[in-house]
């Protein structure tokens, strides 16, 4: 196993280990705050007790219920989508809802976030122009939060100051967003962002999946890639590859660094 599917396989097994506290629903004045919150499949929700008596959180049809004291707090992780209606048992006027997004409809959620929430992760603009939106979001999702990608195609991957390895908030350096110039194995990352025809890496959709399925390189008929995890990218679906490609035309075009760096770097 080379070194960028060892960082792969890492990479997926810490996505896959960790349920994220996504709300807090403050208990005070005999009043869950906020009411109403809508999450992530698989988040979490933890419910902190500012008053000076215990309160309860009690799902309405009795998938959970915890006691919290007086400075304690409790958390709920939601593995189904749907609306959990759920009320205190000391005192049934205290009422909440807890509305768990679909896997799809989190992804997207996602995916969006990672461009247009605050703090920036990725502070690009994205062009939507004759686009699915929902598309876009889903390959956002897929390029920055399943494949890592720009691990191996920006250089540097993270802005200064901000490189989450050196304990610093995480954002993307997106002057050379998926610009390549990335040195690996011998090796150096080629661009994906759009060409002047708006196909990235210069690639039709086609050309791009079938790049994805087989390794075969695009520049040296007859040559499979070495380096790029294809075996494992080309089992996605055709709406996911498609998702992605529909991704690498929204985002902005930018020159290879003159430079090269390290991967992650």
């Amino acid at each position: 196993m080379n070194s960028l599917l060892r960082l792969f396989f890492s990479v997926f097994l810490l996505l896959t280990s960790f349920s994220v506290v996504a709300a807090t629903v403050t208990i005070q004045n005999f009043t869950f705050t906020p009411g109403v919150i809508t999450i992530n499949l698989g988040d979490s929700v933890e419910w902190v007790n500012q008053d000076a008596t215990t309160h309860s959180t009690t799902q309405d049809a009795n998938l959970w219920t915890h006691d919290v004291s007086p400075g304690q707090s409790f958390s709920q992780e939601f593995t189904k989508p749907g609306a959990f209606n759920y009320h205190c048992r000391f005192h049934p006027s205290m009422t909440g809802t807890i509305k768990v997004r679909t896997a799809d409809q989190s992804r997207l959620n996602i995916g969006q976030g990672i461009i247009a929430a605050t703090p920036k992760v990725l502070p690009i603009k994205l062009n939507l122009t004759g686009k699915i939106a929902n598309d876009v979001y889903m390959g956002s999702y897929l390029v920055n939060a399943q494949a890592g990608c720009a691990n191996c195609h920006s250089c540097p991957t993270y802005a200064v100051g901000r490189n989450p390895y050196n304990g610093e908030l995480k954002q993307f350096n997106a002057t050379t967003y998926l610009a390549g110039g990335v040195q690996i194995e011998g090796q150096v990352s080629p661009n994906l962002t759009p060409d002047t025809t708006g196909k990235p890496a210069g690639l039709t959709r086609t050309e791009f999946k079938d790049l994805l399925r087989t390794g075969h390189d695009p520049d040296v008929p007859g040559r499979i890639l070495q380096v790029m995890p294809w075996p494992i990218f080309g089992q996605m679906s055709d709406n996911d590859l498609n998702a992605i490609y529909a991704y690498l035309t929204s985002i902005p075009k930018a020159q290879t660094p003159a430079n090269t760096c390290n991967m992650g770097q």
